[in-house]
């Protein structure tokens, strides 16, 4: 009887938390994290890659989003972006802001991206590998970012770590936000 009363109290608990951080005032839910005033996704790609240069950049386009990234443009807010368009390079940086409710599927597809691109530098180019290896999806409310960015001027890549490159974008992403 009383693990009964027990379970029956724990579910009443969750229920009631559930509600209070779904209803904001108003019945609303409540807002996720805004870029500050003046910040747009072209902004963020433009300052991230003038520290973090894409090889042979080409800008992310609708046939990009639909073709190589297979987002549904219905799901999608707004984007930016560009990515190497060399074979020996790895680097891709998007900024993608998903439509409510659509933000699994635009993280699916860059984490779907993120792979591919690991997988083609497996047996490949040093560099470009582990620049891939080091990559990361990153989402911030219905923002979704691909990064994978890093220095081209590595003398040993031994002792070079591109996860601290990505965690220094990643910090910079989010001085852009509103949290």
């Amino acid at each position: 009887m009383l693990k009964k009363i027990t379970t029956l109290a724990l579910a009443l608990t969750m229920v009631l938390a559930m509600a209070a951080c779904s209803n904001a005032p108003g019945g609303e839910a409540p807002a996720g994290p805004t870029l500050k005033e003046g910040v747009t996704l072209q902004s963020i790609v433009d300052d991230v890659t003038a520290q973090y240069p894409v090889a042979m950049a080409a800008p992310l386009d609708d046939q990009l989003m639909t073709d190589m990234l297979e987002i549904n443009l219905d799901d999608v807010e707004e984007y930016a972006g560009s990515m190497g368009m060399s074979i020996t390079t790895a680097d891709n940086f998007f900024a993608i802001r998903a439509k409510p409710g659509k933000t699994e599927a635009v993280q699916t597809a860059l984490e779907a991206r993120l792979d591919y691109v690991r997988k083609s530098f497996e047996q490949y180019l040093p560099l470009p590998r582990e620049k891939a290896n080091a990559g990361k999806v990153l989402t911030i409310g219905d923002y979704v970012f691909l990064i994978i960015l890093g220095k081209d001027d590595v003398e040993d890549l031994d002792t070079y770590d591109f996860s601290a490159d990505v965690s220094a974008v990643e910090t910079q992403i989010n001085t852009y936000f509103n949290q």
